[in-house]
């Protein structure tokens, strides 16, 4: 088969044409080396959840957890309190949603409700800009236990493409907390 030289003459010029102008690549944000899957049983008084296996922990207080993820910058602050009075776990609730809504400032999040297998009413508020404060959540029982969490970001928390990875990862923590509380 021949081809037509002058065919040949065009696509050559236009294949070796290029722009005049050059456009810089956006920054590009180094990956974030995400912790495994694995998860282990941590306990607070009255309530047994899952937490990821290679984060640490701290217990500055007997019915606090600290869940620190060194490769982030960030840790997950998770409280739990037994309250026996319904108008006070009312109260307790309301406060804490009060103070999620605080957190989040002029943010977008998204929040998930659900009920998991052992009767607990879950909130999950996860805002994919970022900020200091990019997860938290909330569950409570009829039996008056009252868990509350809250992943603080340790530095700069801008510009949120390059955080969205790492929000991303504590939001799915987040939810394996909630999900397997009892």
């Amino acid at each position: 088969m021949r081809l037509c030289p002058a065919l040949l003459a065009v696509c050559m010029v236009a294949g070796c044409s290029s722009p005049e102008s050059y456009t810089p690549l956006p920054t590009a944000y180094p990956r974030v080396n995400t912790y495994a899957d694995s998860t282990a049983s941590a306990a607070l008084p009255g309530l047994c959840f899952d937490i990821n296996a290679e984060a640490g922990t701290s217990r500055p207080r007997h019915n606090w957890l600290n869940i620190a993820y060194p490769r982030y910058g960030a840790t997950i602050y998770v409280t739990a309190r037994q309250i026996s009075s319904p108008d006070s776990l009312a109260a307790a609730i309301d406060a804490r949603i009060e103070r999620m809504a605080l957190n989040l400032g002029e943010r977008k999040a998204e929040m998930t409700e659900f009920d998991n297998a052992h009767g607990f009413r879950c909130r999950l508020l996860v805002c994919p800009d970022g900020g200091p404060v990019p997860v938290q959540f909330l569950a409570f029982d009829r039996k008056g236990s009252l868990l509350s969490g809250t992943a603080v970001l340790h530095g700069s928390s801008e510009p949120a493409d390059s955080v969205f990875p790492i929000v991303e990862s504590l939001g799915k923590d987040a939810a394996a907390i909630l999900n397997s509380l009892r």
